[in-house]
């Protein structure tokens, strides 16, 4: 399996915020270690995004006006191109039962704000290199069986 060069991006990360302060910070922080970004502002922009792009983490914030994280994840779900991509809620709602919530309803991770920028870079690091192995488990599967079928 390949391990991706040093330098070369693991996927690309997109920040859900309504928070303009917040998607600046986080984007900023993330890209200035390379980690590509997009942004939405709300729920219904997250799912846009997703329809039209390839993304292969979403940084989810909780509390945002009209569809709330919550909304946002179960419409994802329901998206053919959102139901497999890793979620990790990024919020400042850090209640035990959100945290129960979000592992419940199989979020990868938890970062309560504020986080540290070095936290904030290693969890979405450790992710992004979990979702790229397991990507290229399933295309050796792929091709391993079409192989088999050859012969």
């Amino acid at each position: 399996m390949e391990e991706p060069m040093p330098g070369k991006a693991l996927g690309t990360v997109l920040v859900v915020d309504d928070v303009a302060a917040n998607l600046d910070i986080t984007v900023r922080s993330l890209e200035r270690e390379g980690i590509p970004c997009r942004i939405a502002t709300g729920g219904a922009e997250c799912l846009e995004v997703v329809d039209r792009e390839p993304i292969d983490l979403i940084l989810l914030d909780l509390g945002m006006p009209v569809m709330d994280g919550w909304a946002t994840l179960a419409a994802l779900r329901q998206r053919p191109a959102g139901r497999n991509i890793p979620v990790i809620l990024f919020t400042c709602h850090d209640h035990l039962s959100n945290r129960e919530r979000a592992m419940a309803e199989g979020l990868v991770d938890f970062l309560p704000r504020p986080v540290s920028r070095a936290r904030l870079v290693e969890t979405v690091r450790t992710h992004l290199g979990a979702r790229a192995r397991a990507r290229a488990l399933e295309a050796l599967d792929r091709r391993l069986e079409q192989e088999a079928t050859c012969h």
